[in-house]
């Protein structure tokens, strides 16, 4: 009754009743706690005082979305393959949940506009949308527990966004599929070149450019130097309107 009453009173009288709403619209379930959600969409540049990261930045409710994410998906494959073997399976996952996948789910989830970052000292990337994803899941799982938070991923992330044929088939080492293009055209080696690097520990980020035939491609920021350039290889493929979904074998 208690949480009844809660639910009813941020749909009507919260003064965040709109926000309320929004995140009613994404996930189905009218939340008891607002302010975890909100917390879920404040990036770290937020923060002015490090000593108060842990309770004013998303970066601990992306640590356990990510931890629910991968243990839901896990037993959602074991359940739906029970033929299939232990590097399919981890394989498949590892795809559902990359970086890229959350960062599109994301986007088509609308957490552009809700987002909440310095914009005066931090540059958006795309990898921001998926960890905020991570957050949100996070705060769902911390508002509404288990149960909800795995019928929302399943039934509004993989049965609404995904497909899972596609994704089997799916080959997302761009950098691989790269190269391979550039061996079949007879182009000179693949060349991922950092154009710059800023920020320190979790907040730190590489931008890296591709290089082929002395030409500058495309060019990819992340927190991690490989997955920088694994962003500048998928950028360069679209550029050279190359099929990035196509089946290939992984070198």
């Amino acid at each position: 009754m208690v949480r009844f009453t809660q639910r009813l009173y941020n749909l009507f009288l919260h003064k965040d009743r709109s926000f309320a709403r929004v995140v009613y619209g994404i996930t189905g379930y009218m939340p008891y706690d607002v302010e975890v959600y909100k917390l879920s969409f404040r990036h770290s540049s937020m923060v002015k005082d490090p000593r108060q990261s842990a309770m004013q930045c998303n970066e601990r409710l992306e640590y356990l979305g990510d931890s629910v994410l991968g243990t839901i998906v896990a037993d959602f494959l074991y359940h739906k393959y029970p033929m299939r073997q232990e590097g399919f399976l981890t394989e498949t996952r590892s795809k559902i949940v990359s970086r890229q996948s959350l960062n599109d789910i994301a986007e088509k989830l609308g957490f552009e506009g809700l987002l909440e970052y310095n914009r005066k000292g931090t540059t958006l990337n795309r990898s921001m949308y998926g960890n905020t994803l991570e957050a949100f899941i996070g705060a769902l799982y911390v508002d509404r527990g288990y149960r909800a938070t795995r019928r929302f991923i399943l039934r509004r992330i993989v049965r609404a966004h995904l497909s899972l044929d596609d994704i089997i088939e799916r080959n997302e080492n761009y950098k691989s599929q790269l190269m391979e293009y550039a061996q079949r055209n007879r182009l000179t080696p693949v060349l991922f070149q950092v154009i710059g690097e800023k920020g320190n520990g979790r907040q730190r980020e590489f931008t890296v450019r591709c290089i082929i035939d002395g030409k500058e491609l495309g060019t990819g920021v992340h927190i991690k130097k490989k997955l920088a350039e694994q962003e500048a290889a998928r950028e360069s493929l679209l550029l050279l309107n190359v099929n990035i979904w196509q089946a290939q074998s992984p070198s």
